[in-house]
């Protein structure tokens, strides 16, 4: 909850951050895209080292980045260091949410891994969801400096949180040890799987643009177009973390009971239709209902591609397809914005939600049509056993 709330800090803070350092609000969406960046660097090399030392060299590690990088944005002379303090606190934040999803998938039994997992997940981006509210207020009270100061301090709680954690992931025995960038690991997956496996890597994409492009688009449109304040962008933000936070216990039930894609899929296509009303929005009201929307669309989402994959990923290769997936995610969450930016530029924050949404609607269209179902009890006839699947496709 924490280390997400100082993440969602920065979304409303964007135009006052253009106007602190004299950059333009397109540029000023780039500090988003400078934690990005490091995410996406520090996503393999997560994968590998989770599977070699365990979570807590991740956890501690990261939080420790975290809460360096806000002190030296609170301390920088110009926006070039922003952009730098943004990477790293994108590196130190990957590495941190690796670590802590590896450690909670360990204490979770395979029968409740939706609901627990969806717990997990809904907490943390809850906690996004509730950040650009924070971040609003205390933009309007102390300016973004005394924002990255309350920002650096989240992740030094966090911290002193991961200092306390016992390890439980880090098996007996010798590890297997791959490259940090084995992008082989694929072959691992049993063959049943492997093209729904590819389904995840597009649906993880398109999950992580639909964040991105909410955190910075809906901020210039509501402030840009609508002549909003921070405080009142923060208050849509916060609809949708309530509505996100309200399907915690529905979406895992859904996971567990119904099946991995029923939460998936339905996430996608409420997408779209965020996605179609946010441009068109022209009061708080119509704001309030497509922030719904998407709340749920992202409550849907919660832990959804991570338990799939888990489902399916052989043990002796959890971390490194963990990885993999999720660097594509974060693929789609380092490009989103500098094109939403573009399309900002040329037409309106409106078009950028516009541009993204087909995605969604084919990202849908393939859950729903071709990916399998991987929950155990509900898996098509003629699937591989969870001790075939765990074992992994033979080494040759």
């Amino acid at each position: 909850m924490l280390m997400s709330l100082g993440q969602g800090m920065i979304i409303p803070a964007l135009p006052d951050l253009a106007q602190a350092f004299s950059v333009s609000e397109a540029l000023a969406v780039q500090a988003v895209t400078s934690q990005l960046v490091g995410r996406t660097a520090a996503m393999l090399p997560s994968g590998a080292i989770v599977d070699r030392l365990g979570a807590k060299p991740l956890m501690v590690g990261g939080a420790s980045l975290a809460a360096l990088s806000g002190l030296a944005a609170a301390l920088a002379p110009s926006f070039a260091v922003i952009i730098v303090t943004q990477f790293v606190w994108g590196v130190g934040m990957s590495a941190w949410m690796f670590g802590r999803e590896i450690a909670a998938f360990d204490m979770v039994r395979r029968d409740q891994r939706g609901r627990q997992m969806s717990a997990l997940m809904g907490i943390g981006s809850t906690g996004m969801a509730f950040g650009p509210a924070v971040g609003g207020l205390l933009t309007d009270l102390a300016g973004v400096r005394g924002l990255f100061i309350v920002y650096a301090g989240t992740a030094a709680i966090v911290l002193i949180i991961a200092l306390f954690h016992k390890e439980t992931s880090r098996p007996q025995g010798q590890r297997e040890k791959r490259p940090l960038f084995d992008l082989r690991a694929a072959r691992d997956v049993h063959p049943y799987y492997r093209l729904t496996y590819a389904i995840l890597f597009f649906s993880t994409f398109t999950q992580f643009t639909r964040v991105q492009v909410t955190n910075t688009m809906l901020p210039l449109y509501t402030q840009g177009e609508l002549g909003y304040s921070a405080s009142l962008t923060g208050a849509v933000f916060t609809i949708a973390g309530l509505a996100t936070f309200a399907m915690i216990a529905p979406t895992g039930f859904i996971s567990d009971k119904l099946g991995r894609k029923w939460a998936a899929g339905p996430a996608a296509a409420l997408s779209v239709v965020a996605f179609v009303v946010f441009p068109v929005a022209s009061n708080f009201a119509q704001l309030a209902a497509a922030a719904v929307v998407v709340g749920v669309a992202n409550g849907l989402a919660l832990g959804a591609m991570t338990i799939y994959t888990y489902d399916i990923a052989p043990t002796r290769a959890r971390g490194q397809l963990q990885a993999l997936r999720r660097a594509v995610g974060e693929l789609g969450a380092l490009t989103s914005p500098p094109l939403a930016a573009l399309a900002a530029s040329a037409h309106s924050p409106g078009a950028a939600f516009w541009l993204f949404a087909p995605l969604h609607a084919i990202s849908a269209l393939l859950i729903f049509g071709v990916g399998r179902e991987s929950l155990q009890g509900k898996r098509p006839a003629g699937a591989p056993s969870t001790q075939e699947i765990d074992a992994g496709a033979p080494r040759p």
